[in-house]
């Protein structure tokens, strides 16, 4: 009888061991995988939200140092246009930490491609805003 069961546990007991030790394993590695990733994207969430305060404020300071003052005297060519563009992207990079970067540049892809088009998009918010405030008799 004792060798009967010895058998049945060698024969049935022993491969179910190592089947349930891969599945688990790879449950573990899922399970893990799953987590890495909502932190992934907590993080970028973080950093984007970091990076639009940081546009935001880039945009608005470029605005009231040089945008306002060439405006005022008709001067805001084509050349002024890219400087302020410059002076903002600069601006905004030089305020980004590294780690920052790295989190966006994996969860976006090329950081100076992000930056510049949500820096645009700032710039076209505001002057749509200028523009409607102008036409309600703001």
């Amino acid at each position: 009888m004792i060798e009967l069961l010895d058998s049945i546990f060698k024969l049935c007991i022993v491969p179910l061991l190592g089947v349930l030790t891969i599945f688990l394993v790879n449950l573990i590695k899922k399970k893990s995988n799953e987590l890495q990733e909502i932190a992934n994207n907590e993080l970028a969430n973080k950093y984007i939200g970091i990076l639009t305060e940081i546009v935001i404020n880039c945009v608005i300071a470029t605005n009231q140092t040089y945008v306002d003052g060439l405006k005022d005297k008709n001067a805001f060519d084509v050349e002024a246009q890219k400087n302020a563009f410059e002076m903002t992207y600069n601006a905004v990079m030089r305020l980004l930490t590294d780690e920052a970067i790295e989190v966006l540049e994996e969860a976006f892809g090329d950081i100076s491609l992000l930056v510049t088009k949500m820096i645009e998009t700032r710039v076209n918010y505001n002057k749509k805003e200028i523009e409607t405030s102008t036409k309600i008799g703001f």
